[in-house]
């Protein structure tokens, strides 16, 4: 019962009787078209191979005519890139001279005879000589030749006025905010009655370069003479006053002191960490345009060291007597 199987009926053994009837034929035409495209092919793989045939052996024809298997101008041109000996140049020629081959074939006339025994004088080699990259200084080197020289001599001295505790960087970004102040404000207007050094440039000028705008207010403002006073030299205890020149950092120095103090009195109107800085930068246009008090005190002071010139021949009382 286990390996039972139904049997077909008469009706399907008709059907699939019916049906491979109706197959043959198709499979016969498949079967003639795939032999015709097969011997289509084959036909056209042998016209091919013929066709490559005829070819090679008419380029071994051609290249059998021409010594080497190459063109006249070809061999001009390898003879010219020196790849070639010129031609004409046999191999028993180059085998039995080959120094003369190199030579024709670098393109250099052979040696006229008797060369050899030319005695040539080679020169002496020169001594090798110490070069440099960059010149060398000159000696005595400047003052003021430091390696490390980073900001103008006029910053660095008024940052270093400015700093307190020993914050530096502090210090340099207060400059920083005055130069930037100073390059964003408009052109100062200038007092005739207070003017500004000689050969200055025009107010237009100033705010494009802010270093020199606070190089030119802080010279226009300073001393040119300080008091020097000894104690006694007058007599009766009275202290004996001698104008004495200064130099330019020490003038640059009394004046930014100066500013200093008035900056420091005046009231801040506002917080912040740029009070300070916005009060120094009005405070310099202040001197450039001569509202500043600062210019009183040069006043002041050249008027007291015009006086005390008389003081200059007098000798000092010894003992304050």
């Amino acid at each position: 019962m286990a390996n039972w199987r139904p049997q077909p009926s008469e009706q399907e053994i008709d059907s699939r009787a019916v049906l491979e009837e109706l197959r043959g034929p198709a499979e016969k035409e498949n079967q003639t078209q795939q032999t015709q495209q097969t011997q289509q092919s084959s036909e056209h793989e042998v016209e091919s191979k013929a066709a490559i045939e005829e070819l090679m052996s008419a380029a071994e024809k051609e290249t059998e005519k021409l010594p080497g298997g190459l063109t006249e101008a070809q061999e001009e041109a390898l003879y010219n890139e020196g790849a070639i000996p010129r031609p004409g140049f046999t191999q028993e020629e180059m085998e039995a001279e080959p120094f003369l081959a190199l030579l024709d074939q670098a393109g250099i006339a052979p040696p006229p005879d008797g060369f050899e025994d030319v005695e040539v004088e080679t020169a002496p080699r020169p001594t090798p000589v110490a070069t440099h990259k960059f010149p060398l200084p000159q000696l005595p080197l400047p003052p003021h030749s430091h390696l490390k020289q980073r900001y103008h001599p006029v910053l660095d001295q008024l940052t270093n006025l400015m700093m307190r505790d020993g914050k530096k960087s502090l210090a340099q970004r207060n400059m920083a905010m005055v130069l930037n102040f100073l390059r964003t404000s408009p052109p100062p207007i200038i007092n005739p009655k207070y003017p500004l050094l000689p050969n200055a440039p025009p107010p237009a000028h100033l705010p494009l370069n802010p270093v020199l705008y606070l190089t030119l207010a802080v010279d226009s403002v300073a001393p040119l003479v300080q008091i020097r006073r000894i104690a006694g030299g007058a007599g009766g205890g009275r202290p004996l006053e001698l104008p004495q020149p200064l130099r330019v950092r020490q003038r640059r120095r009394a004046a930014f002191q100066w500013i200093l103090d008035v900056v420091n009195k005046k009231p801040s109107k506002g917080s912040g960490r740029t009070q300070f800085a916005h009060r120094l930068s009005e405070e310099i246009i202040a001197v450039v345009e001569g509202r500043s008090p600062v210019w009183e005190k040069r006043l002041a002071l050249h008027k007291l060291g015009t006086a005390s010139r008389a003081n200059l021949t007098a000798k000092p009382v010894k003992g304050g007597k």
